[in-house]
């Protein structure tokens, strides 16, 4: 997925996963981009990304597509920032293994703030919700403690990876644990309910985004597992919104 939009929209929001490449960029970035995989081209509102697909169906690409009327037409999740900042240490980490431990301490806050708010919010449906997703936190820090052993070649201590959830501790998506049970405190639950999505969406587009540029193996492996549980993190979300839009 390619936006061909300026770096400034991009950052101001952007489908998860989407290249930002430029349309002026576009030619000389023709070449690294696989030409065998299928890519969907967008801009704001369609005609550029209309001609930007038939550059690269010109360059060699076999299956391209374009979103017809655009970024603005889009009506689901996006996220917002640059996905080079928002991935904090894991992209100065030495090594997969440490890049495993710090990940496993950024699922933690996020599964200690769901637990928060399936144990404040009143409302029993939503409470439900976040207590769901305390759950998928919990396998997804198995995965890791799993990915972890076999990188490491060793078993984890009782106590991996060391340490507890602080509330200083950098959640997905950038906000400190203590930021987020701030503004939490202040939201309505279907805010909190936003956040949680969005800052799903911005994980999934983080990994996404280090499993591209990483260089080591292990790290691009390391990054897929865990865009991949993000992506089946958003796919509960959104089934248990449908789910309460539906009893609204």
């Amino acid at each position: 997925m390619i936006d061909v939009r300026t770096h400034d929209d991009y950052v101001a929001g952007h489908l998860a996963g989407a290249l930002p490449v430029p349309v002026a960029d576009l030619p000389q970035q023709v070449v690294p981009l696989d030409k065998e995989k299928p890519t969907l081209v967008y801009c704001h509102q369609g005609a550029l990304s209309q001609a930007a697909a038939k550059v690269l169906a010109r360059a060699g690409f076999e299956q391209v597509y374009y979103l017809r009327d655009g970024f603005e037409s889009w009506q689901y999740g996006v996220s917002s920032g640059s996905p080079e900042d928002a991935c904090g240490d894991l992209v100065n980490l030495d090594s997969a293994v440490e890049q495993a431990e710090l990940a496993w301490q950024i699922e933690e806050a996020a599964r200690f703030f769901y637990l928060e708010m399936s144990k404040s919010i009143e409302d029993p449906d939503i409470a439900s919700l976040f207590a769901e997703l305390v759950v998928a936190e919990e396998q997804h820090k198995t995965t890791l403690k799993a990915l972890w052993e076999g990188l490491a070649g060793l078993p984890a201590d009782n106590d991996f990876p060391g340490g507890s959830s602080s509330d200083d501790q950098v959640m997905e998506g950038g906000l400190s644990l203590k930021e987020a049970l701030d503004r939490a405190s202040r939201s309505r639950p279907a805010q909190i309910i936003d956040y949680a999505m969005a800052m799903e969406l911005n994980a999934y587009d983080q990994y996404l985004y280090l499993q591209r540029n990483s260089t080591d193996p292990d790290s691009q492996r390391l990054f897929e597992v865990m865009a991949d549980e993000e992506r089946h993190h958003l796919k509960t979300l959104a089934r248990s919104l449908e789910k309460l839009n539906r009893q609204a």
